[in-house]
């Protein structure tokens, strides 16, 4: 018997699907399959972890859970059921929602819901915690943290405020002086040193809210994208941002592509990253790709 476990986080940002845990119900009503699911509006801080917990100690045959959020409430979500014997899929009620960008929506409705694949897709690990979309450093995190400060303020903004935190931040430009050991796709090992505007561990292609980093990175090939973004002249720097949005950064001499397996990133000094949004600060980044960890839906 199969279980599918939606949880609705209350807080997320309706800018793609505003679906409501009445609608989700409705559906599954008239497909005479109500008692197949179970569906759950977040209250509280860590409610997901506490709904995770709880499912994971039923007795079905099949566990699916499907989150109604962001990259933040998926990233959450990953957190928690890694490890456990579930399906996870995702409902983009977010603000940026980069990670729904490797999957196609389009033609989404609320009967998607009743039919639907899974397939399995890699994840990272970073330090002691998981990411499922790209964990980054530099420019680009400073940037999500002023975002954020501005969402917090009027949270009407929504995705403008991605484009006026870059705006905003480009009177002070820093770069991070970090040194990498890397583990190439071939099992090879490389070094490298120096200081860098943006470094991004991409599983998936999207994120900031719609910049394209890695166009050519696939989310189950067992392979991360590590983007690496030189000190770039400001007269460069400009107009490099929209092709760095739209995924036409390839041939710039500024930035570059690396293949890799696994790695630490280190710094004499302490700074901010974020893994899927989620801003924290270290001195040391060390990830892994671990290939095929999570089965995922994918909807029809």
């Amino acid at each position: 018997m199969r279980k599918i476990l939606f949880i609705i986080n209350s807080k997320a940002g309706k800018t793609e699907f505003d679906i409501k845990k009445e609608d989700i119900e409705e559906t599954f009503r008239k497909a005479g399959r109500l008692s197949e699911i179970e569906v759950v509006n977040t209250r509280y801080k860590n409610h997901t972890k506490y709904l995770i917990d709880a499912f994971d100690t039923l007795k079905y045959d099949e566990k699916i859970v499907i989150i109604c959020g962001g990259d933040g409430s998926l990233n959450e979500l990953v957190n928690v059921a890694y490890g456990k014997d579930m399906t996870l899929g995702l409902i983009p009620t977010g603000t940026g929602n980069d990670f729904a960008k490797n999957f196609d929506y389009e033609s989404f409705t609320l009967n998607s819901l009743l039919n639907f694949k899974t397939k399995k897709i890699d994840l990272i690990k970073v330090n002691d915690f998981y990411s499922i979309n790209v964990t980054s450093l530099g420019f680009d995190t400073q940037v999500l943290k002023r975002a954020y400060d501005y969402l917090d303020k009027n949270p009407k903004l929504g995705k403008k405020a991605y484009g006026l935190a870059v705006l905003k931040s480009l009177n002070k430009i820093n770069c991070e002086n970090l040194e990498l050991k890397l583990e190439l796709v071939d099992g090879s090992n490389f070094e490298i040193k120096g200081d860098y505007l943006i470094s991004a561990i991409c599983n998936g292609g999207f994120y900031g809210s719609g910049f394209n980093p890695a166009p050519e990175s696939k989310i189950d090939d067992g392979v991360l994208n590590l983007l690496l973004a030189d000190k770039i002249p400001f007269i460069r720097f400009v107009p490099l941002i929209k092709k760095y949005k739209e995924g036409r950064h390839k041939e710039s001499k500024y930035i570059n592509e690396i293949l890799v397996k696994s790695g630490t990133i280190k710094s004499k000094n302490k700074f901010i990253a974020n893994a899927d949004g989620e801003i924290f600060e270290t001195d040391e980044i060390k990830f892994q790709v671990l290939p095929q960890a999570l089965n995922w839906v994918i909807f029809e």
